[in-house]
C-alpha cells in the first residue's frame, strides 16, 4: 500500500513538471529560407507562424495608395529604381507647360523607412492640413492636390503626375499622369475595394491596378528592396508590417538574448539590412553571429529570429532560424 502511495506521488510530481515545462519550452524552433530571385526581383511576404504567404514581382507597379480611410499616403516603387521629384517651376497651371531644366539638381523624394504611413508623395508635408501632395478640406474631409510631380520610371523615361484628390466619402484617389508634353489621362482607384490590405498598387506603364499585397492580418514581414535613409541608398532587407513591434539585440550570445531587456520599436526597418555585411575579400556576405531580433505580433505572440546565411543577388536566398517564445 505504501509503495502504491509513493508511485502515485511520483506520477503527480512528474505530471506537474511536465505542465510547467510546457509553459516554458518554445512552441517551435525551425529553420526556414526564402528566395527573392536573381537580383532580388521579388517581394516575399512572410508570416512567422505560417511561412511564406505570397511572392510578388517588384517590376509590376510604380506607385501605391494607402487603403486606410484615415490616410492620404502614396508611396513609390523605389526598390525598382523609380525616382520622384516635386515640380519646382510652377503650380497646377503649369501642367501643359512642364519645364524640366535643371531636373538633375532637384531633390529626390523617397518613402520613409520608419513608417508605412509616410510615402514619397508626403515628403513635403508641412503638417496638418498640408499633406505634401495636397491640402485637407475641413468641410468635405477630402485632400485636394496642390502639387505637380515628375516621376522617373525604371526604363529611364519621365512622366508628369498630379494627385487631384482623395475623396473621403468613397475612399477614392483621383489622379492624372502622362508624358511631359501630353495632355495626360485621368485614373481613379477605389481603395475601399481593397480595405483588407495596406496598399493597392498601380502601373503607370501599363495603366493597370495591381493587387500585389496579401491581407494585412496574413503577414508579419516583407523581404524587399527599399531606400535606407541613414546611408542613403537602396538596400535589400526586411520591413515589418503595420502594428508589428521589433527589437534588435547585438553583442550577446543569441541563446542568452532576452526579450524582457530588449527595446522594442514600431519602426518598420528595425530588422532592415544590417544583419549582413559584404566582404570584398571573399566577395560574399558575412552574417553576424551575435545578433538576433525579437518580433512581437498584434496578437502578442513573441518570436526570435536569427539570420544564418544569404546567397546575395545570385538567387536572393536568405536563410534564418525562428523560435516562438510565447503566445496568447
Amino acid at each position: 500500500m505504501k509503495n502504491l502511495f509513493y508511485l502515485l506521488l511520483a506520477l503527480l510530481i512528474l505530471s506537474s513538471c511536465n505542465e510547467n515545462s510546457e509553459e516554458t519550452v518554445p512552441d517551435f524552433t525551425r529553420s526556414d529560407s526564402i528566395s527573392m530571385g536573381a537580383g532580388y526581383a521579388n517581394d516575399i511576404y512572410y508570416s512567422l507562424k505560417n511561412g511564406i504567404v505570397s511572392n510578388a514581382s517588384r517590376s509590376g507597379w510604380d506607385i501605391a495608395f494607402s487603403t486606410d480611410p484615415m490616410s492620404s499616403t502614396i508611396i513609390i516603387n523605389e526598390g525598382y529604381g523609380l525616382k520622384l521629384y516635386a515640380y519646382p517651376n510652377g503650380n497646377l497651371d503649369a501642367w501643359n507647360n512642364i519645364d524640366t531644366t535643371g531636373l538633375s539638381q532637384w531633390p529626390t523624394l523617397f518613402n520613409a523607412d520608419t513608417s508605412w504611413m509616410f510615402g514619397a508623395f508626403d515628403r513635403n508635408s508641412l503638417g496638418h492640413p498640408d499633406y505634401g501632395w495636397g491640402v485637407y478640406n475641413d468641410l468635405s474631409h477630402d485632400v485636394t492636390g496642390d502639387s505637380l510631380f515628375i516621376i522617373k520610371l525604371s526604363d529611364g523615361s519621365y512622366k508628369k503626375l498630379l494627385i487631384e484628390k482623395r475623396a473621403a466619402m468613397t475612399n477614392t484617389f483621383h489622379f492624372k499622369y502622362g508624358d511631359l508634353n501630353a495632355a495626360g489621362e485621368s485614373q481613379e482607384i477605389v481603395c475601399s475595394n481593397y480595405i483588407s490590405k495596406n496598399f493597392i498598387y498601380f502601373s503607370i506603364v501599363s495603366g493597370n491596378i495591381m493587387d500585389n499585397e496579401p491581407k494585412t492580418d496574413e503577414w508579419d514581414l516583407v523581404f524587399t528592396k527599399y531606400h535606407d535613409e541613414s546611408i542613403p541608398y537602396i538596400v535589400t532587407g526586411i520591413l515589418s508590417n503595420i502594428n508589428i513591434e521589433t527589437a534588435e539585440v547585438r553583442g550577446i550570445d543569441t541563446d542568452l538574448a532576452d526579450p524582457e531587456s530588449a527595446v522594442f520599436t514600431s519602426s518598420i526597418s528595425e530588422i532592415g539590412s544590417d544583419w549582413k555585411t559584404f566582404d570584398m575579400g571573399s566577395f560574399s556576405y558575412i552574417i553576424e553571429n551575435d545578433l538576433c531580433y525579437f518580433v512581437k505580433t498584434p496578437e502578442e505572440e513573441m518570436y526570435k529570429i536569427i539570420f544564418t546565411a544569404t546567397d546575395g543577388s545570385a538567387s536572393g536566398k536568405i536563410v534564418f532560424k525562428i523560435e516562438k517564445l510565447s503566445s496568447n
